[in-house]
């Protein structure tokens, strides 16, 4: 049974480079270079959830004035 080790490089990294060097230590059969561009969008999606959640979780209710009629107007929608 063979052992995977996924490694994730920053912008920028040359892996090319890296991946010869991988190649070069004991004990290594292969290595190979794949790039993930959707695990990026969705990294950059999960970020930008998780601020507008903690926007969310910010907010205080009690600041609404639900007396007001367009304020119950935009809140009904």
């Amino acid at each position: 049974m063979n052992t995977e080790i996924i490694v994730t490089l920053e912008n920028g990294a040359d892996s090319n480079l890296i991946s010869s060097i991988i190649e070069n230590i004991k004990g290594v059969l292969k290595a190979s270079v794949q790039k993930d561009y959707k695990n990026e969008k969705d990294t950059r999606h999960e970020e930008w959830m998780q601020k507008i959640n903690e926007l969310s979780k910010g907010f205080d209710p009690s600041l609404i004035d639900m007396n007001d009629e367009r304020t119950r107007y935009i809140m009904s929608k």
